[in-house]
C-alpha cells in the first residue's frame, strides 16, 4: 500500500532531489513557480512540482539558463 504522503516531498527533501540551495528553493516557492501543500503543520512539495520544474529547465539550453538567476 502506498502512504499518502509517498507523492509528496518534504521543502528540504525537495530541495536536495532538486540540486537548489535553501534559498533559491524558498525564492521558488516565494514566487510560485514551486507549488507547496500543507498538510496539517508541514509544508510538503508534490512529486509532480517537481518534476515539472526539472522538465522545465532542462528544456532551457545552457546558457540561457545561466543568465537566469
Amino acid at each position: 500500500m502506498v502512504s499518502k504522503d509517498s507523492a509528496n516531498f518534504t521543502v528540504e527533501e525537495a530541495q536536495k532531489a532538486m540540486g537548489l540551495t535553501p534559498a533559491r528553493m524558498q525564492k521558488l516557492i516565494d514566487e510560485g513557480k514551486i507549488k507547496v501543500v500543507q498538510d496539517g503543520w508541514r509544508t510538503l512539495v508534490p512529486r509532480q512540482e517537481i518534476l515539472d520544474y526539472l522538465a522545465e529547465v532542462s528544456a532551457i539550453p545552457l546558457k540561457q539558463r545561466e543568465g537566469r538567476k
